[in-house]
């Protein structure tokens, strides 16, 4: 079995050259990271608060569903039509575990840790980018959330040192609002977040149909509609146990509860869509 492993590393795509490019690719943003962390302490204050929180879980979900499409992609589709590359798993697997590590401990020099590495990784995707024409657009689209991401980190948790030393208050220059009360949960969402997901999730049904093959002008309403609903059937009832769990164990609603109800959209429809992107890809 052991002699065989070269030849089927091969044919996944993972043969000397590529593990070279991915070293330096790696080396890249670890230069770029450490740079970054470096300016970040030198000028930035990091609060470990709330947002901090949501942004570990957040990139690692995002990063977790890269490395599931990444197996998925090497292990079903042609080799020719593989968009995302087996050698880029370290690199996907330590920013995963460092934000999760961020998630269950907000400390200051981790959150700086996982944002430089994020921009890091970032700045090296533009740059593969410019160079050769290895970066497809799983990976733009990897970067550009990651960033997105990254800016929602720094708007909540982070400070210049000026502002943080001339803040008239310890909470407002750590962006945490302690004297506000929180309204009580409700165990339902209001009518912004269903319109929100209902449209979100009729994007969503056209662009698997468009991945089916379908073009634009002959995309089937009933189709899509239908889509969108079974959509969001799933994602309620995925939901609906853990919400109602929570009322009988505590006796009020679960905190976050619309936040759950996005994050859960999100796996749902990327389970969705990447399963026809799956068949998108065999038939090219």
């Amino acid at each position: 079995m052991l002699d065989r492993l070269p030849e089927s590393l091969a044919l996944r795509g993972v043969g000397l050259p590529e593990l070279g490019s991915a070293y330096l690719v790696f080396l890249g943003t670890l230069i770029a990271s450490v740079i970054l962390f470096l300016c970040s302490r030198s000028w930035l204050v990091v609060t470990p608060n709330r947002a901090a929180k949501h942004y570990g879980l957040y990139v690692a979900t995002i990063l977790v569903s890269v490395i599931v499409a990444t197996i998925l992609e090497n292990e079903l589709v042609p080799r020719s039509s593989v968009t995302l590359q087996y050698v880029m798993l370290p690199q996907l697997f330590v920013l995963t575990l460092i934000h999760l590590w961020i998630y269950y401990v907000q400390e200051p020099r981790l959150i700086a840790v996982g944002a430089s590495a994020n921009l890091g990784s970032c700045a090296m995707i533009g740059l593969v980018a410019l160079f050769s024409d290895r970066s497809h657009v799983s990976y733009w689209l990897m970067a550009g959330l990651l960033t997105g991401l990254v800016a929602y980190l720094a708007y909540s948790s982070i400070s210049t040192k000026r502002g943080f030393l001339t803040a008239q208050s310890i909470y407002a220059s750590s962006k945490e609002h302690k004297d506000r009360r929180l309204a009580p949960q409700r165990p339902w969402l209001g009518l912004p977040q269903w319109v929100a997901l209902a449209c979100a999730s009729i994007v969503l049904a056209a662009v698997n149909a468009a991945l089916r093959g379908y073009g634009i002008a002959d995309i089937p309403a009933i189709t899509v509609l239908g889509e969108s609903a079974s959509l969001l059937a799933i994602t309620m009832l995925i939901c609906a146990l853990p919400a109602v769990t929570y009322w009988f164990a505590h006796k009020h609603w679960m905190p976050e509860l619309t936040r759950f109800v996005w994050l859960v959209w999100l796996v749902v429809g990327f389970a969705f869509t990447y399963g026809n992107f799956l068949s998108h890809l065999q038939q090219a």
